[in-house]
C-alpha cells in the first residue's frame, strides 16, 4: 500500500500559491511606486524610460517567482521522497529547498535595483 502525503488534487494548487502571493506583493509594491512617480513628475526623466523600468521590474519579479515555484515544487517533492527513505536527510533537504527559493529573492533584488534607477 502506497502512502501519499500530498493529494494529487491539491498538488497543483500548492505549486501555484507561492506565485500568487508573490505577485500580489509585487503589485502592491509597484503600484505604490507608480503612484509616487505620477504625483512627483521628474522633468529630467522621459516617461517612456519610466514605463519600461516598471515593466522590466515586473517581468523580473514575475519570472523569477514562477521559476522559484517550479524549483521548490520539484525539489520539495524529491526531498520528501528522500526523507521517507532516510529521515536523517531532513537538514540537507531543507537546504536545497532554501536554495531553490533563493531564485525569487534574486529576482526581487533585481527589481528593486531597477526601480532604484527609475
Amino acid at each position: 500500500m502506497k502512502i501519499s502525503f500530498v493529494s494529487s488534487k491539491i498538488y497543483p494548487i500548492a505549486m501555484i500559491m507561492p506565485v500568487i502571493v508573490c505577485m500580489f506583493i509585487a503589485i502592491f509594491l509597484f503600484a505604490g511606486k507608480a503612484y509616487c512617480t505620477q504625483t512627483i513628475i521628474h522633468e529630467s526623466m522621459d516617461p517612456e524610460i519610466i514605463k519600461w523600468g516598471f515593466i522590466s521590474a515586473a517581468v523580473a519579479t514575475g519570472l523569477s517567482t514562477i521559476a522559484a515555484a517550479i524549483a521548490v515544487g520539484l525539489v520539495g517533492s524529491s526531498a520528501m521522497g528522500a526523507m521517507s527513505e532516510r529521515p536523517e536527510m531532513a537538514g540537507r533537504a531543507l537546504i536545497f529547498v532554501g536554495l531553490a527559493e533563493g531564485i525569487a529573492i534574486y529576482g526581487l533584488i533585481i527589481a528593486i535595483m531597477i526601480l532604484g534607477k527609475v
